[in-house]
């Protein structure tokens, strides 16, 4: 009876929300237990838990885990987000130390409990733990079984300390105007009504959670000023979040150590004895970061230096350490692994220097992303930290170990002081003399020279033996210090620093010099090993299929045979080859790698292999074999270097042809534009763009040089690029005009430009036109036609200015044109004709059986029939001009270019 009331009367969802507020002063209400352990629960009561875990692990990963790093959540690798059904669900151990070291004992987690899973979903609906939810901060007040303390998010939880830093500044520029939502104008001046209610500007408000600190920042604009506020709530001292816990654990009472059982308890009993022995334990009653040494790593660096010091020891290992640890006392090892204040490993940014108490010495952090791992063998500190950490190229084996006072971080080896450049590095090397030597004749030593926070660089340094590995003719340029060597050595160089832990075991690691070429590194199995000879403490590399060790390789040619040599401004790796690169090869080379023989033969046959290969900054228009076969011109220097090579020896006409392809300056396809090009030979080529697409008229995808279509491109050279061309380019004698007279077969047709007024415009030097002649065999088919029109001058002039256009159009430019994409272009009388391609080229009526006869002036195509055009109407544009779909014909000058 009673149920049946309830449902008659319902409840309005707003008196649901009234009957919330007023339960916020009331004490929540228990379950009863017969209600957990029937149905929904066991014998034990865990409301407020599923499996264990807090309700607030299943948060998403953007609110719980927004990557500080600006990595999208989505592509991190698997970290301690627990999802049910994907990942077993997290029990926090029995009276485990939230700064201890877990290990997975094999026990089969607890099956699944879903008896909260309503509860989560509906108050993550009402409650979310952004800074302000639906309902506001506080949220939906519980019912009771809701339990809105437990859910809150941890930054909002106790034992959390804030920090407020606000900055306040002038709005000057215009692009700065924003909108407030708080009252005012816009720092524009102008204002926003709204339905009566006040003007408003717009705010920007940008949080981020990190493991230990949840940082918000908002930005401004009240009355013209931007005002910047960043608000960061973090754990007090002496509390902190457990890492394996889960998303949402609160603060909690750590039980902290000093900063001397810290370090012994992390393993680096010895580090701590030689602190103390050095007079430096005030050092362990301050805020410092420690950057400590295990045990066993600290041993084998004792070890070393008493080595170094011993004078039968190896004179040339002696030198190169000596740039490490020259006049280093213990003392000094300590203080360079010390730095002033707290450092989070999160808080810091990849290649910042942290200065050290080692006057002049810096620890540079790096962070690189962690390898693929299966599952099964996905070990602890990959689910911590989805990034590996470096300090000086030393990985961090533990982090952000908390102390009484203070913070530690375990490397695996003693830091190196680095207090030397680059160039400093390999100045002292007996192994990299030549390296010392190509650097100084290009100058690069200077940039190995420059410090600071954002001077970091990566020199991967061939030793002497790789050097004389090269070609006497490369040696030889490097030395010259020209642009060949200036983009040999440029390859062998990173603008980051790149430490050896960078690689990952098992996949390929990439990136990129700065020549913005790619290079892959990946571990394989060299079998040249370093072992010391019968001659001792020489070392040589000897074969050795019994003693295969791995080492990094660079694409698969080059192999690094000492890392992280670490300086002031990056890292040097010492490589036993030199990376080879197209864009450090001469021309020579690059034309015999591209199988341009011909050509090439051409040049050493002519004697000018050495001027060739010393060009820079040119543009090297180069035709194929094939289509050296494929033209007369081509053709005929074939035969003279099968016959009489011996003539080919500072032949004037074979040179002038040569440098007849060489233009400068240097022209990427991305900076081609329809336009001149002065040559080597001291004509100019003509450079025109074109396009296929049928729509996109303005979209410039194919380009010729003098007619000739580039068919591969951008080929890097030494200071040069090489362009790939299907026709030779011969070296135009005559204009326009000049071409018409020379051929017998457009006597005709010259007969009719001399009667007109035009023969001044086929003579100029820069018209740039396309010619359009009928042979003679055309006139004489419609000859009585051909003897009337010469006698009517105004017929003449616009019979021939029909065949006269303003611009040069290849046929290469030609291509297929179908209803209602129709191509045309104008004639220099504003007559449109339409352009198509079937068998042949084809303009307007007349099929062309000629193509690009190329003047200094322009090009000739030759036709198969007279123009045909209608007098010229009222309008050459629009309707007027009789081509409805001019928006998709007309040849314009090119707006965007790309090659397909």
């Amino acid at each position: 009876m009673e149920r049946a009331r309830v449902r008659a009367i319902g409840v309005p969802f707003a008196l649901v929300l009234l009957l919330a507020l007023a339960a916020r002063s009331v004490t929540s209400f228990e379950v009863p237990e017969a209600l957990v352990g029937g149905a929904f629960g066991g014998s034990e009561r865990e409301t407020a838990t599923i499996g264990g875990q807090d309700r607030e692990s299943l948060e998403s990963d953007a609110e719980t885990f927004a990557d500080e790093l600006g990595q999208n959540p989505d592509d991190r690798q698997p970290s301690s987000v627990h999802r049910p059904g994907l990942t077993p669900p997290y029990r926090p151990p029995a009276a485990q130390h939230p700064d201890v070291e877990t290990v997975d004992d094999g026990r089969q987690p607890p099956p699944f409990d879903t008896s909260s899973l309503f509860q989560h979903h509906f108050n993550s609906f009402f409650n979310t733990p952004l800074e302000t939810g639906f309902f506001g901060t506080a949220g939906l007040p519980g019912f009771g079984f809701f339990d809105t303390n437990a859910n809150r998010p941890w930054w909002k939880g106790e034992n959390v300390c804030v920090e407020r830093e606000e900055k306040e500044e002038d709005i000057t520029s215009s692009d700065n105007d924003e909108v407030s939502v708080n009252g005012g104008t816009a720092s524009g001046g102008s204002s926003f009504g709204f339905h009566g209610f006040s003007t408003f500007n717009l705010n920007v408000q940008s949080c981020a959670e990190k493991q230990h600190k949840y940082v918000c920042t908002s930005i401004k604009n009240v009355n013209g000023r931007k005002r910047t506020e960043k608000l960061t709530r973090q754990c007090c001292h002496g509390y902190g979040r457990p890492r394996n816990g889960p998303p949402n654990a609160h603060c909690q009472k750590l039980d902290l150590y000093s900063m001397e059982e810290t370090v012994e308890r992390l393993g680096a009993k010895e580090f701590v004895s030689t602190l103390k022995k050095s007079g430096l334990d005030a050092t362990l009653e301050n805020d410092v970061t420690l950057f400590v040494v295990p045990d066993s790593a600290y041993t084998t660096f004792a070890e070393q230096m008493w080595e170094n010091n011993l004078v039968a020891f190896d004179p040339m290992a002696r030198a190169k350490r000596a740039i490490d640890f020259a006049s280093m006392t213990a003392r000094d090892m300590i203080l360079a692994h010390t730095v002033n204040g707290t450092y989070f490993i999160e808080d810091i940014s990849n290649e910042q220097l942290l200065k050290t108490d080692l006057p002049g010495a810096n620890i540079r952090i790096n962070i690189y992303p962690r390898g693929p791992m299966a599952a099964t063998v996905r070990d602890q500190s990959h689910a911590e930290h989805p990034y590996r950490y470096t300090a000086n190229c030393a990985p961090l084996l533990k982090l952000n170990r908390v102390a009484d006072r203070g913070i530690v971080h375990v490397v695996d080896r003693v830091l190196v002081p680095a207090r030397n450049t680059l160039m400093d590095i390999i100045e002292v090397r007996d192994d990299m003399t030549l390296m010392r030597t190509f650097l100084e004749m290009t100058g690069l030593d200077k940039m190995l020279r420059e410090q600071g926070d954002d001077k970091h660089y990566t020199i991967f340094a061939p030793n002497d033996d790789a050097f004389l590995k090269l070609d006497k003719d490369i040696r030889r340029k490097l030395k010259a210090g020209n642009g060949c060597a200036m983009n040999i050595l440029k390859n062998h160089i990173l603008d980051i620093t790149f430490c050896s832990l960078a690689a990952v075991n098992g996949v390929k690691t990439s990136t990129y010099n700065m020549l913005n070429e790619k290079l892959e590194f990946e571990y394989a199995m060299v079998g040249k090993t370093r072992v010391p000879s019968s001659v001792e403490g020489e070392l040589s590399e000897v074969e050795d299929e019994g003693k295969k060790t791995q080492r990094i390789r660079i694409n698969g040619f080059a192999t690094i045979e000492e890392s992280d040599v670490v300086a002031s401004n990056g890292v040097l790796h010492m490589i036993d080859s030199v990376l080879p690169t197209d864009s450090g090869m001469p021309i020579s080379n690059t034309l015999g790698n591209h199988n341009l023989t011909v050509f090439k033969q051409l040049i050493s046959d002519a004697g000018l292999e050495e001027e060739f290969d010393g060009m820079s900054n040119r543009t090297f228009f180069i035709p194929t074999d094939q289509a050296f076969e494929q033209t007369e011109t081509g053709r005929y220097w074939i035969r003279q270097l099968k016959e009489h090579p011996e003539s080919l020896r500072g032949n004037a006409a074979l040179k002038e042809f040569l440098e007849y392809h060489v233009a400068e300056p240097l022209i990427k396809t991305c900076g081609l534009e329809e336009t001149t090009i002065p040559t080597k030979a001291g004509q100019n080529v003509r450079v025109n763009l074109y396009t296929t697409n049928p729509v996109f008229t303005t979209v410039m995808n194919r380009a010729t040089v003098n007619c000739a279509r580039l068919v591969r491109f951008d080929e890097e050279t030494c200071g040069s690029v090489v362009h790939e061309i299907d026709k030779v380019l011969d070296v135009p004698k005559t204009n326009l005009m000049e071409a018409l007279s020379a051929n017998p077969d457009y006597s005709m047709f010259q007969r009719m430009v001399s009667l007109t007024n035009l023969t001044e415009l086929l003579t100029s030097p820069d018209s740039g036109l396309t010619l359009l002649v009928p042979k003679n065999d055309v006139f004489l088919e419609v000859d009585s036609w051909y003897q009337e029109t010469l006698q009517n001058q105004d017929e003449l002039e616009r019979i021939i200015r029909a065949h006269v256009l303003p611009n040069v159009i290849c046929c290469t430019g030609i291509v297929p044109s179908e209803w209602p994409f129709v191509r045309t272009t104008e004639t220099i009388s504003g007559h449109q004709l339409k352009l198509n391609r079937n068998r042949r080229p084809q303009v307007q009526n007349a099929g062309i059986t000629k193509c690009d006869v190329v003047a200094r002036n322009g090009i000739i195509h030759e036709i198969n029939d007279v123009i045909n055009v209608q007098p010229k109407r009222t309008s050459s544009t629009g309707a007027g001009s009789g081509n409805p779909f001019e928006s998709f014909g007309s040849i314009t000058r090119p707006l965007t270019f790309w090659f397909k």
